[in-house]
């Protein structure tokens, strides 16, 4: 296990959630390292090579979901090396009454490249009830 990679792979997942919290596209997209890869629990994968492809659309989020916020409720580093972080984390989403309306869990990979971390891969199973979120 590698202390000073995963001290900086949860920095960028801390810098994740804020961004995804605060709707910021561009911040959100400087957590992530490209090519980025998403399997879905179905099994299809999305490439992604360049930050311009990963898209959100948070209006929908809200007006699907009735999405306010999400929370990190729990994480587990499963593997680290000087380059590469597995995190496994339980998250929760949240109307604008402070209700959770949906939880699930992911595994986070990220990786150092070019000096930077960023997250690389991310594999979820997320309760049906979040499937509103447009990520591409």
């Amino acid at each position: 296990m590698s202390k000073e990679a995963e001290v900086a792979a949860l920095g960028m997942l801390g810098a994740y959630m804020a961004a995804w919290n605060a709707e910021d596209l561009e911040a959100y997209r400087d957590t992530l390292t490209f090519p980025f890869v998403t399997l879905s629990q179905d099994g299809k994968v999305a490439l992604l090579n360049s930050r311009e492809e990963m898209v959100v659309d948070f209006a929908r989020l809200r007006a699907v979901e009735g999405w306010d916020h999400s929370t990190l409720d729990a994480y587990t580093v499963t593997m680290s090396c000087p380059t590469k972080v597995n995190v496994e984390i339980v998250f929760s989403r949240y109307r604008p009454d402070g209700t959770v309306y949906g939880t699930g869990r992911t595994l986070y990979i990220f990786t150092k490249i070019d000096g930077r971390w960023g997250m690389q891969f991310r594999s979820g199973m997320p309760d049906p009830a979040l499937a509103a979120a447009l990520i591409r």
